[in-house]
């Protein structure tokens, strides 16, 4: 059996727990990293976690080994709360976009440093989740749309500069709704298409989702870097 340890970072919106859940029932030993008061699944460390500097970061991550093990893999959703209002772009304010868009990504950067410090020398996997609306777009939502793009576009670079490092990084575009039911009640982009989702539904975070992260972890998924798998039951089809 392919057992890693798994550390699960999570940001904001609550992704984290099902996919911890989800990690764990495959064997795997995971610690959940997190920053708000989600719950740690059974058989799962939680180990609170701050992303306002990269040293707070670190120190979360060293904690995490000292409690479960080196990682061999991390997985990672940063979404701030404040990311999920509806806003025409020409409301948006200075500090608005501040609080949702600059804090995700520079977040996401404190969490790919933080794993390249405990991966960079042994090689390993990253997997970034986030909502596949970046791809198509929201235009209500515009602050946590481009938030998300720029996350992706953080991946792929760190995917080509560690590569030959034996460090994958990789992006899960997966329904926004299958993330979270705080999606439920936002303006999301919609399809004229008389069948939405070819599968019916996007898969569940500590189902399909979950299998997706352990995949891209396993020796077979390895071979997969900075690209962008559109985890969504066959909602966008895009590239």
């Amino acid at each position: 059996m392919d057992r890693r340890t798994v550390f699960v970072v999570n940001g904001g919106v609550n992704v984290g727990s099902a996919l911890a859940r989800g990690l764990a029932a495959r064997g795997h030993r995971v610690a959940l990293l997190d920053d708000g008061g989600a719950e740690a699944p059974a058989g799962v460390e939680r180990v609170p976690c701050s992303f306002g500097t990269r040293a707070v970061l670190e120190a979360a991550f060293v904690e995490a080994v000292a409690r479960c093990g080196p990682p061999d893999q991390v997985a990672v959703s940063v979404l701030p709360m404040a990311a999920l209002q509806a806003r025409e772009i020409q409301s948006l304010d200075l500090k608005q976009w501040h609080a949702t868009c600059r804090e995700a990504i520079k977040a996401l950067m404190h969490v790919l440093q933080a794993a390249f410090t405990q991966l960079g020398e042994r090689g390993g996997s990253v997997v970034a989740l986030g909502p596949a609306l970046s791809l198509p777009g929201a235009g209500q939502l515009v602050a946590l749309s481009a938030a998300v793009e720029g996350q992706r576009g953080l991946v792929k670079s760190a995917a080509r500069q560690w590569g030959r490092r034996g460090l994958t990084v990789n992006w899960v575009a997966a329904a926004p709704r299958a993330l979270s039911p705080l999606f439920e009640t936002l303006p999301l982009p919609v399809k004229p298409d008389a069948v939405m989702v070819a599968l019916g539904r996007g898969p569940a975070l500590d189902e399909g989702l979950a299998g997706v992260v352990d995949y891209l972890g396993s020796p077979d998924g390895r071979a997969l870097t900075g690209a962008t798998l559109m985890a969504d039951g066959g909602e966008w089809m895009v590239p």
